[in-house]
């Protein structure tokens, strides 16, 4: 084997496991990395100005290609910045493989500034971490780092490397990347378990509630003829994540809300709930008692074998790759149900469309009705970005409490592409709307992003401007944590008696988020009027440059 040093190791497992893009940003540990990507033109560095933003970026990037996405920081403090991020890219099970610069060997022994347990500050919020102890095993440990962020369930991994490894030579072997198929679906006698517990139930009895790992076409269209052949309603995930594009779906019925009592209460009739996926309840704040009304079975299927049976007492958990075993399931209840089990089923479709062309007409008619309000309201502001997008513009959603406009808007306006964080940590969305920009191409991308969260993350404005993407950040602002003073009001405490909420308003003295995004590079907008909105939208995304909208929205 010819001699090769560290940082060559590095750089031909990134090639040869297709990373085109490395987010980051650089401290000295750090060097050697950057060193080498001067003659390295096939490899892209996404500068990032703060570590958190780097993360968000390669987690919007992962999520939208469905591949690891490389991340690397500056040591201690520079891991410290990303934690954040890290915790949302753990709950998104985003596959991301992050390193960080550790010092000289030589020197650690004096316990120098910005050293430490990279590993044990990182453990957290990743599936695993290592430090590479020589720099014989980096191409080992790299390539396990790969494997182990795409294997399911997907998520973050970290390796810290000492910078003297990256400069060290030797005649080390690098292993080849791995290939491997997560395309399993269930022994043939748990599948037909499974069809048998479901056919054994009436026309109406079955709710199948849905997770992000259904969000492709394949998964879709599998859901799509599963929930047909049973008649079953077809509840999304509370606060699903990925683009999951169930509503046209006949028999889509929206998102369970996160609250044990709401989702208790739509599931209520219903005797076996079939979960697809994992964190199909979840519940976000504490709300008492089960999200399952009493008697009601629970069927799993999940590629998480970790998850069947944790939380709640499941009748039969199924271990498989969801999209397939829903795939296997549909096209086993499609010969096996009688006739007339399955006209029941069509009936039910048909009245379940019926139903939700009324429900959208009227949720249309309700939001072109507040487009005269002033301020604007959050519900219309959320229509006119939504409805202004060409048909597959990606959506990135940190908008917290006018997210649940977007959300619903985007499902009746387009069919690919919505990104929401399941994590709650603010600063998310703006770098992860980079990312996603990236990774499809510099294709056109809406974040809409609440002021709280946008003064997270504002260092990716910079980035965008940097790498002339195309990103249009409508910041819905009401000068306020919207979300935070309506948990105070709920629990009816000293806040809502005394009508004083302290450290919930942003507006003494208020953000310029026009002076802001022009400072960082990016073209700026207020809009006062839902009904300019649209045509704002418009002009932006033909611009082909990134665009800051401000929308001031009534605070409520």
């Amino acid at each position: 084997m010819a001699e090769r040093r560290g940082r060559d190791v590095l750089l031909e497992v990134l090639r040869t496991e297709g990373v085109r893009h490395l987010f980051g940003n650089p401290g000295s540990t750090e060097l050697p990395l950057i060193d080498a990507l001067a003659t390295a033109e096939d490899l892209h560095y996404v500068l990032a100005l703060q570590e958190a933003t780097a993360v968000g970026m390669a987690d919007g990037y992962a999520q939208a290609t469905g591949r690891p996405a490389f991340v690397n920081l500056h040591t201690s403090a520079g891991l410290g910045n990303a934690i954040g991020n890290l915790t949302n890219a753990a709950a998104n099970r985003a596959p991301l493989v992050v390193t960080a610069g550790q010092q000289h060997t030589a020197h650690l022994a004096a316990e120098p500034m910005l050293s430490g347990d990279l590993v044990g500050l990182a453990a957290a919020t990743v599936k695993w971490g290592q430090e590479v102890r020589h720099p014989g095993e980096m191409g080992t440990v790299l390539r396990r780092a790969f494997h182990d962020a795409a294997r399911p369930p997907e998520g973050p991994v970290f390796v810290s490397l000492r910078m003297d490894h990256l400069d060290a030579t030797g005649d080390w072997d690098i292993p080849p990347p791995s290939e491997f198929r997560l395309a399993s679906v269930p022994h043939t006698d748990v599948l037909h378990e499974l069809a048998a517990l479901l056919s054994g139930a009436g026309t109406g009895e079955v709710a199948i509630v849905a997770g992000d790992e259904l969000a492709s076409p394949a998964g879709a269209e599998a859901l799509d003829r599963l929930s047909r052949a049973l008649g079953a309603p077809v509840f999304s995930a509370p606060l699903h994540g990925r683009g999951l594009t169930l509503a046209e779906l006949p028999l889509w019925q929206g998102m369970l809300a996160p609250a044990a009592a709401a989702i208790r209460s739509r599931l209520t009739g219903y005797r076996m709930v079939l979960l697809l996926g994992d964190r199909g309840f979840l519940v976000y704040p504490y709300t008492d008692g089960s999200p399952l009304p009493e008697g009601c079975d629970l069927l799993h299927v999940s590629a998480d074998g970790s998850l069947l049976g944790r939380h709640l007492p499941t009748r039969l958990g199924v271990l498989g790759h969801v999209p397939s075993t829903v795939g296997a399931l549909a096209r086993l209840l499609e010969t096996t149900l009688t006739h007339e089990a399955l006209d029941r089923a069509a009936g039910a479709v048909r009245a379940a469309w019926t139903a939700r062309q009324t429900e959208t007409e009227e949720l249309e008619q309700t939001a072109r009705d507040r487009y005269g309000a002033d301020p604007m309201h959050p519900m219309a502001a959320a229509h006119a970005l939504v409805r202004a997008l060409p048909a597959g513009t990606p959506v990135v959603d940190e908008a917290i409490t006018t997210g649940g406009y977007v959300r619903g808007f985007h499902h009746r306006a387009v069919q690919d592409g919505y990104f929401f964080c399941r994590g709650g940590g603010l600063g998310w969305g703006m770098p992860a709307a980079c990312g996603v920009s990236l990774a499809r191409d510099r294709t056109p991308v809406l974040c809409a992003v609440g002021d709280g969260s946008a003064l997270y993350s504002p260092q990716a404005l910079w980035t965008a401007a940097h790498e002339a993407l195309p990103v249009v950040f409508a910041v819905l602002n009401n000068r306020c944590y919207r979300i935070l003073r309506d948990n105070l009001r709920a629990s009816r405490g000293d806040s809502a008696a005394s009508g004083r909420f302290v450290a919930m308003d942003l507006d003494q003295p208020p953000v310029d988020f026009v002076s802001l995004a022009t400072s960082m590079g990016v073209t700026a907008t207020r809009v006062e009027s839902a009904g300019d909105v649209g045509d704002c939208v418009r002009a932006a995304l033909a611009a082909g440059r990134p665009h800051l909208l401000e929308l001031p929205i009534d605070p409520g």
